[in-house]
């Protein structure tokens, strides 16, 4: 997981200022979205808008880390992100009822997840926040079920996601139209 950006806590002895929290680790998640494509022609694809949500699925350790010389806990199975997806350009190859795509294309990424800093002998919740720019390929394999309806297997790594080579998404995808 990248560094976030604290929102700011008070506790029972003092005030944590916002500021930034090294975190690391990594999570797995599960989610899904819905995207929108114009096909130029049987070649050229322009990706167009698309948002995903996803939460962490699994068990997670407790991330210890310090929060401005206090003890604080990440709960990274607290984990959610929202992808927004902004236009991109695509190539693709069809082979009967088979198709292969490629396509880059950029976007935003809002990563949130809570914690806890140790104040004495309690402790004070705060939520983490972040947002990235967003650089990934998309690529596709697909095979046609009817005139109308694709099915594919996607593979998707964030060449920019928090940093670069920061992750992947692989996903089963429905595609209606030509």
């Amino acid at each position: 997981m990248p560094s976030l950006t604290l929102e700011g806590a008070s506790t029972v002895a003092r005030d944590i200022p916002e500021r930034k929290v090294a975190i690391g680790g990594s999570i797995v998640s599960l989610g899904g979205g819905i995207d929108s494509a114009v096909i130029a022609n049987d070649q050229w694809s322009i990706p167009l808008l698309g948002v995903a949500a996803y939460g962490a699925i699994g068990s997670y350790d407790t991330i210890v880390t310090s929060v401005d010389g206090s003890i604080a806990r990440i709960r990274p199975w607290t984990t959610y992100e929202i992808d927004v997806l902004l236009p991109g350009v695509g190539y693709r190859m069809i082979k009967r009822r088979y198709m292969f795509s490629a396509a880059l294309r950029g976007g935003l990424v809002f990563l949130t997840t809570q914690g806890a800093v140790a104040a004495g002998a309690d402790e004070t919740a705060f939520g983490l926040s972040g947002l990235s720019p967003l650089v990934q390929a998309e690529l596709l394999a697909c095979r046609r079920l009817d005139p109308l309806t694709r099915v594919c297997l996607q593979v998707a790594p964030r060449i920019y996601d928090f940093g670069f080579m920061n992750g992947a998404t692989f996903g089963v995808r429905v595609e209606w139209g030509r």
